[in-house]
């Protein structure tokens, strides 16, 4: 049973982040990627590679996946960053606070009419969005960053595709915030979350979004 789970796991997924992010580029027109937390081939839905872009850039600390900037992502949003991106695929530690803090960052760089997509944001098991990995699949609790980006901010659009372990559009606009009556704290845990998904994250199937699209 355990190897049937792990190999569903690891198969390549349907409708990849790669694909969404590439349907975003040929549909926007964009030419600059920055991938924070880079991918390599040994994981599913590997993405830096196939990305279909003229400029592609990398931050990733990790010394053997080879980003173009080898640093963490809060040292190369306060040193190194030098341009706008069209594209920013946020898929670093999967903290809350360290995946808002790169949305928010990539917000501040993102040229106009660009995206945010962000990864493990759907996870559909408590054990998965623990905040220290104690499982093979680890999303940690990046949909808490969702959360506060629709309860708080009403200056974007936030959909999130259900594919790939939930990816997260975000774009300037305007949203109707999300909101209840339950403390904060309750909101902030997972079987609140659980029982508001769809509403919390915005979820739209994949056709759906393709539909957005064109």
């Amino acid at each position: 049973m355990q190897f049937l789970y792990l190999r569903r796991f690891f198969a390549k997924p349907q409708y990849s982040r790669a694909q969404l992010i590439n349907d975003l580029i040929h549909r926007f027109g964009y030419r600059s990627y920055l991938e924070i937390g880079v991918n390599t081939p040994a994981q599913p839905g590997w993405s830096h590679a196939s990305i279909d872009i003229p400029l592609k850039h990398g931050v990733d600390p990790a010394p053997e996946v080879g980003a173009t900037f080898p640093v963490t992502s809060d040292e190369f949003f306060a040193k190194h960053i030098r341009q706008k991106y069209d594209i920013v695929f946020v898929d670093g530690l999967h903290i809350f606070e360290q995946a808002y803090r790169d949305i928010t960052n990539a917000l501040q760089w993102l040229n106009e009419n660009g995206s945010i997509v962000v990864h493990d944001c759907n996870p559909t098991k408590e054990i998965t969005q623990q905040r220290e990995r104690v499982s093979d699949v680890w999303h940690g609790d990046v949909w808490k960053a969702i959360l506060k980006l629709r309860s708080e901010n009403p200056n974007v659009e936030v959909v999130t595709v259900d594919a790939d372990e939930g990816c997260a559009v975000i774009r300037r606009g305007h949203q109707e915030l999300f909101r209840s009556n339950a403390p904060i704290a309750e909101q902030y845990a997972y079987p609140f979350f659980n029982r508001n998904r769809k509403q919390i994250l915005n979820l739209i199937s994949v056709d759906a979004f393709r539909k957005r699209l064109a």
